[in-house]
């Protein structure tokens, strides 16, 4: 697993102030969440208020979702370190789609960055299916005359 600048930034945040174990980070299994830890479960109210302080202060959105926390900050380009893999040929393709078609639209969540970003911690063979699903999913909207969303060609490059 890659460990990227964002998963770093997050460890640093939510380690707990007692001798307990470490909470562990999660790629999170919801597509509008980046991250999840089980920190809910490990720590008491207050100190989980004082690391949801110090998250918002950072940038970082969090949502308490039963014994685990989703996390997720706004990014527009990748994380250093986000990804060590070649990109193939679906990445190519979202590259070229991005390229070729230069008018966005503004999506209202960063949906498309976490699957990548989150893809890419994988490896290749997750990175090019998460390409091969946006690609899919862009080609539809170029067929009915949509707009790409707004995401980095630095994503497929």
């Amino acid at each position: 697993m890659k460990i990227n600048a964002l998963r770093r930034e997050l460890n640093t945040l939510i380690i707990p102030d007692h001798a307990g174990r470490k909470p562990a980070i999660r790629r999170s299994l919801r597509e509008e969440w980046l991250y999840a830890t089980d920190l809910p479960a490990i720590v008491c109210e207050e100190r989980l208020e004082a690391v949801r302080s110090l998250l918002s202060e950072s940038g970082w959105e969090s949502m308490t979702d039963g014994g685990w926390m989703q996390v997720r900050k706004a990014v527009t380009e990748p994380p250093e370190d986000w990804y060590g893999g070649s990109f193939g040929p679906e990445a190519g393709c979202c590259r070229t789609l991005i390229e070729r078609h230069p008018e966005r639209t503004e999506e209202p969540d960063r949906r498309i960055e976490y699957l990548l970003i989150r893809a890419g911690e994988e490896g290749e063979r997750a990175y090019e299916t998460a390409c091969r699903q946006l690609h899919g999913e862009w080609a539809e909207r170029l067929r009915k005359k949509q707009k790409l969303p707004e995401v980095s060609v630095l994503f497929f490059k």
